[in-house]
């Protein structure tokens, strides 16, 4: 498995841990099981998402910007960054309890994955082509444009109209994409600023002049306006337009939609760029076809929701290419050279204003090996640029699954362990990542990355709603392993904004969260609660909801395996009549019981992490160690115990407890393996002397099956019921008050299991005078002595627990006190 790789924006959030946990829990429960484990840790680089953010907080702290500082000493501020984020996190994943491969830790733009771009550009030339995008304005009118059957505009198909600011004459044109019904019909055409515009350009062959820069100002084709804001401009421009005569009218209630910016909230521009793209036609078919016959499988498929977003998506991009650069300073530099002219320029910046004028271009992996084609190719020294812009930063991660074991060469690693086994992360970005690594890899290694995909939902919080920085719900995974104060939820907010990091809006929310829900702090909760407590949600579901209050309940269930881990030492040590190893022959009932339950809990922990159904096993789990193991086998072996009657106790106390705490070490690992090396040293039973539970083997199946006995387990879950009904009835009663609890059953063969077991309900129930009663009819005599027993005191009143079983047996436990009864009905 490889780690998504998380972003060095910030640090790791509970979406993150997520993602940890369960690949840990994995790569744990596969290592144990004596599989080869490969799980390779790295950080993403996050282009656009770093270098806004290191923006922001440049701006914020020091009042300049990037471009006063230059770009290599911007970008070596970002690297400082990285730094600074890389140990937090790393830190981090180690406190989650990650056993990831840290000697083949990577970074998204380091030298490995340098190697690797170069190599891709180098040996696909032919496959890249140029393309652009744009905005709008009138002085990039280049044509009016009309539907062909609309009978208003037909007769002027064909003729020119003057532009008014250009003092030119551009034609007015007929395309069967313009909408009659929408406005007049008659659609002015900016294909240097408009989706829609460009693609009628290309069809007319229309020229493309860009009239906007990238700072918001108007270019030289705008002539007076050349520098004057976008926005000042329209209304200047409109001004002069209605002095003209021109305006034939402003319509104030229009309704449009425009692009804003997620980051900063500005009203987006499209503007014409030379782009460099990644021909996806072949590559889609390929990644549709790995899933559609079966090679490649993606988890969860009930609904088949996941490969239907496949399909959709990659038929979709058949016909699209994907924009492989971006227009940044962080990031790997696109590996092209362009050739610059005598005058000391290159012709990319104008490539749209003239459809003659071209670029040429040498894909090299280095500027020294540039030059070397170069010279090869025009045959004489040649001047060239590197291309400023970055490629994508998901264009930087598709080749993590090869790019991190040696490739393009053909390496052990290589050979040993690609394609990998597992992809494991958020549904959100199946088609951005997964997606891309799936087609590239198919081109560039002629394999599938992976065999499998596991695909989680987004983490909520209580409320349902995402966890993110702009909703101010976001918790860090550390603040629950430690602790953290309201007081100091409130401080990490505000230094946060302090930095830049959190915008004004953002903190409010944020304390507004805190203030709601985390008034009382967060309590500290360790690793491995919140790794018991994510496991135990269903991972597949489409969103997990997660509360802080799971962690603490988990909490308290890790210390009832360790008060349970201190009375298994306690009663080993001092039994005198322990057996060196577990038989059947040596044990009574209580004991067969427990290891069958032990045997079940094996089964269904074993099934459902080949099913990756976390939570089932988490409920198997705490139903036989909390409920069977804790409530009722270790509380019932105290009287047996106390009585000398404890031949199997003691050994069948160690084999549970050994074989739970393996069950149990993929999930809580701290707790497991401390638990597990003390009990070692301490020479109970069974116990291996190992420095970690990954030195030993998962609990198989196959290994307790012969100590499965259902029948048995029916009959002492009837004592289980009787039990917590006890416990319900004596729920409002005080211990000091000498309570007698009386059972009254109705058949002979029922009494006789009750007497037999009594002990066992006395131990289980802590209650140490519990009288059996047979009750042949309602007119017996035990049963209305029962029943009008101190039922004259004031006060007093009936209490029974009826409890109704399969077998056709009624029993009605009473709880007798001083002067009173009290009841609870059960049925």
């Amino acid at each position: 498995m490889v780690l998504p790789p998380p972003n060095i924006t910030g640090i790791l959030h509970l979406g993150h841990a997520l993602t940890v946990i369960i690949q840990d829990v994995l790569a744990r429960w596969h290592r144990m099981k004596g599989h080869p484990v490969l799980w390779i840790p790295g950080l993403d680089h996050a282009g656009i998402a770093t270098q806004a953010i290191v923006e922001r907080t440049l701006q914020h702290t020091r009042n300049i910007t990037r471009y006063d500082m230059g770009r290599d000493e911007f970008t070596q501020l970002i690297w400082q960054w990285k730094a600074e984020k890389a140990a937090i996190i790393k830190q981090q994943l180690k406190a989650l309890g990650a056993t990831l491969d840290w000697d083949r830790e990577y970074f998204t733009i380091d030298e490995l994955f340098n190697s690797s771009k170069f190599y891709f550009f180098y040996f696909t030339e032919e496959e890249l082509i140029v393309a652009t995008t744009r905005p709008e304005t009138i002085f990039g009118d280049v044509a009016i444009a009309v539907h062909p059957n609309d009978d208003r505009y037909s007769r002027y198909i064909g003729r020119y109209v003057f532009h008014p600011i250009r003092e030119t004459f551009i034609p007015i044109i007929a395309d069967s994409s313009v909408k009659r019904e929408f406005g007049t019909g008659a659609v002015k055409i900016t294909p240097a600023h408009d989706r829609l515009d460009y693609n009628i350009a290309k069809r007319h062959d229309l020229p493309v002049i860009c009239v906007i820069d990238e700072g918001g100002n108007m270019t030289d084709a705008c002539k007076e306006f050349k520098g004057v804001p976008r926005f000042i401009t329209r209304k200047r421009l409109m001004d002069q337009l209605s002095v003209r005569g021109l305006v034939k009218g402003v319509e104030d209630n229009h309704r449009m939609t425009l692009p804003l910016c997620s980051r900063t909230h500005d009203v987006i521009e499209y503007l014409p760029k030379e782009q460099w793209f990644l021909r996806c036609t072949a590559m889609a078919k390929r990644a549709y076809e790995a899933v559609a016959n079966g090679e490649l499988k993606i988890y969860p498929n009930e609904d088949g929701i996941y490969e239907q977003m496949w399909y959709n998506w990659l038929e979709n991009h058949k016909y699209r290419d994907w924009c492989v650069s971006r227009q940044l300073w962080w990031g790997h530099r696109i590996p092209a050279y362009s050739i610059i002219h005598g005058n000391g320029k290159d012709n990319d910046n104008d490539i749209f204003s003239d459809s003659n004028n071209t670029t040429s271009w040498i894909i090299a992996r280095s500027e020294e090996e540039a030059h070397s084609l170069a010279q090869e190719k025009y045959g004489n020294t040649v001047n060239l640029r590197q291309d400023p812009d970055v490629l994508d930063t998901w264009f930087s991660s598709t080749v993590v699954p090869f790019a991190t074991l040696g490739w393009p060469e053909n390496t052990e690693d290589m050979a040993r362990h690609y394609p990998l086994t597992l992809m494991e992360t958020g549904h959100d970005i199946l088609m951005f990542w997964v997606a891309r690594m799936v087609m590239l890899s198919l081109e560039l290694t002629q394999r599938l990355p992976f065999k499998e995909v596991l695909l989680h939902g987004v983490l909520c919080d209580g409320n349902g709603k995402k966890m993110s920085k702009s909703s101010g719900n976001v918790i860090s995974p550390e603040n629950i392993i430690n602790g953290c104060t309201f007081e100091e939820l409130n401080e990490q907010a505000r230094l946060s904004h302090a930095a830049g990091i959190l915008s004004a809006e953002e903190l409010q929310r944020t304390l507004r969260v805190n203030t709601k829900t985390y008034s009382m702090g967060i309590p500290d909760c360790g690793a491995d609660a919140l790794r018991l407590s994510l496991c135990a949600r269903n991972i597949k579901n489409h969103t997990i909801s997660f509360d802080v209050d799971d962690c603490r309940t988990s909490k308290y269930f890790c210390n009832k395996i360790w008060q349970a881990s201190k009375y298994v030492l306690l009663m080993t040590k001092e039994d005198q009549q322990r057996h060196e190893n577990v038989e059947k022959e040596s044990l009574n009932d209580l004991d067969r019981w427990i290891l069958s339950r032990l045997s079940w809990m094996v089964e269904i922990v074993n099934n459902a992490f080949v099913e990756r159904n976390f939570h089932k096993a988490i409920t198997a789990i705490r139903q036989f160690l909390y409920y069977e193991f804790c409530d009722f086998y270790v509380e019932g072996t105290k009287f047996g115990f106390r009585s000398g009657n404890s031949a199997g106790h003691s050994n069948t106390l160690a084999k549970c407890l050994e074989v739970s705490l393996r069950i149990l070490a993929p999930v809580t690992p701290y707790l497991s393996d401390d638990l597990y090396v003390r009990l070692a040293k301490k020479g109970l039973p069974g116990f291996l002397s190992v420095a970690s539970l990954l030195e030993t083997s998962y609990p198989m199946p196959y290994e307790f099956k012969h100590l499965r006995d259902i029948r048995l387990e029916e009959r002492i879950c009837e004592l289980v019921d009787v039990t917590n009904a006890i416990r319900s009835c004596m729920a409002n009663v005080s211990k000091k008050s000498n309570p007698e609890v009386n059972i009254l059953v109705n058949n002979v063969r029922d009494y006789n299991f009750y007497r037999e077991n009594v002990n066992l309900i006395k131990g289980a129930s802590k209650i140490w005078n519990v009288p059996i009663h047979l009750i042949e009819s309602a007119n017996d005599s035990n049963f209305n002595r029962m029943m009008t027993r101190d039922n004259n005191s004031d006060g007093d009143g009936i209490c029974t627990v009826q409890y109704m079983h399969t077998n056709d047996c009624s029993l009605l436990i009473t709880v007798m006190v001083s002067r009173k009864m009290r009841s609870h009905t059960l049925i």
